[in-house]
């Protein structure tokens, strides 16, 4: 086919990586169907805009993606513009009614029909569209996300996601078999397990969780060297889970597990299903049986009730805990969640002192263990390179979210595993010499 004849279309791609992994299976469709993807909006004749629908900031990120989608239309840049993703599930019918600047919008399960969606805009006569395609990767070709489910059952007050994505809804286990195994036949060595939560993977389909299971299978598939499993709900892991990780070759050593709060008043305003007293247990535990583990999570400040002794609570929890990676988020009142009608809310100026409180203490954590780090040899998984060096990643650092490992010296290959020795620390970035052979 002659590319410069093939109508091009460009995705933007927002929010979290389940959302990315929804844009890889249009990529996929598109590509499919004889679509050839661009990575310059201003060359592309439709733009779709795969929204996030989260919270405020997302939903204001999400409409000024749509807004500059349309200004390239208004140019005569490209002939149309195409909405989807959460905000467009979530907003469904106002944005229909009110969203001229979309000449399409689709929910999450209308996805599909994202061909069908181009070719009208493009005026393209009705035809047989291929709809069994590979989803084309966004991430480098080391590494992948493997969507185990979607959707959660968990009706946490602050949340939305149930709201937006539906009940929890696992992929059964041969077919996630069936991709990580074509993951890796196209180079992926990492495997980044997602869902909204992974810890009840299963019940759904099987009766009862069976996260091990899925996870002991994906260990034997052959070129996967990492698993990192991400989104691990804190009251619902068990000692089959911690007997696994601690014992497999492959998992690496990291927990992703958001916990929100740690104030038993807040956790339970914020229907959390836990307690601090299980939560402290929990991670003692997982760093007994899992020596050097790294540890990630995030924390709303400002939770509708959370009083200033809730937040000392929390910062010395935090501070007691010394978490490898902590994201902090200011709460944002959504509608359709049970927190919204909550009394007691905070103000926002408070709010953003608390989050700077909270950012700063953990700045100063992180760099006091990097700075321990100093002079140790780890493994690392090289991801890019710049006029500084080569980027790669310890079992600690999750791909796009943590911290990386500047190797300042070459001798290293994108892609590959090497040996290094750490020389020198910031809070979020670690410099290190190779010391061993790319492998």
């Amino acid at each position: 086919m002659n590319q410069e004849n093939t109508q091009k279309v460009h995705l933007v791609s927002l929010g979290c990586p389940k959302n990315t992994v929804d844009s890889e299976k249009m990529l996929g469709l598109l590509d499919g169907n004889s679509y050839q993807i661009t990575s310059e909006p201003e060359k592309a004749d439709v733009v779709i805009v795969n929204t996030c629908g989260f919270i405020g900031p997302a939903k204001e990120e999400s409409i000024d993606a749509v807004m500059a989608a349309h200004r390239l239309k208004e140019e005569g840049k490209c002939k149309g513009v195409i909405v989807t993703g959460c905000l467009a599930t979530r907003y469904e019918e106002e944005l229909r009614a009110e969203l001229d600047e979309a000449d399409a919008l689709l929910t999450i399960d209308e996805e599909v029909k994202v061909v069908e969606s181009v070719d009208q805009i493009l005026n393209k006569p009705l035809r047989k569209r291929a709809r069994n395609t590979v989803r084309k990767s966004m991430t480098p070709d080391h590494w992948g996300y493997l969507r185990i489910s979607d959707g959660c059952d968990h009706k946490c007050a602050f949340c939305s996601i149930p709201a937006i994505r539906g009940p929890h809804k696992s992929e059964a286990v041969e077919d996630l078999l069936a991709e990580a195994e074509r993951l890796a036949s196209t180079g992926v060595r990492e495997l980044v397990l997602i869902s909204q939560d992974s810890v009840r993977y299963g019940a759904d389909l099987y009766g009862r969780p069976a996260l091990v299971k899925l996870l002991s299978e994906l260990e034997n598939v052959k070129g996967i060297e990492w698993i990192r499993l991400m989104y691990t709900y804190p009251a619902f892991w068990t000692e089959e889970m911690i007997d696994f990780y601690a014992s497999s070759t492959k998992m690496c050593a990291y927990i992703d597990m958001p916990l929100q709060h740690i104030s038993d008043r807040v956790l339970k305003r914020m229907k959390r299903a836990t307690t601090r007293r299980k939560t402290i247990d929990l991670l003692q535990t997982l760093r007994s049986r899992i020596p050097g583990v790294g540890l990630r999570s995030t924390f709303i400040v400002g939770f509708p009730g959370e009083t200033d002794e809730d937040f000392t609570e929390l910062l010395q929890f935090v501070e007691d805990t010394r978490f490898d990676h902590l994201s902090g988020f200011i709460y944002s009142r959504e509608e359709g969640t049970s927190a919204y009608d909550l009394d007691a809310e905070v103000a926002e100026e408070v709010k953003e002192y608390r989050y700077s409180c909270l950012t700063q203490l953990q700045e100063r954590i992180s760099t006091e263990i990097n700075d321990d780090m100093v002079g140790s040899r780890h493994i690392v998984l090289v991801d890019d390179r710049d006029e500084n060096g080569f980027y790669g990643r310890m079992q600690r650092d999750a791909p796009e979210i943590d911290g990386h490992v500047l190797i300042e010296k070459g001798g290293v290959t994108i892609g590959k595993f090497v040996e290094v020795e750490i020389t020198g620390a910031d809070p979020f970035q670690l410099q290190a010499r190779a010391v061993g052979i790319p492998y």
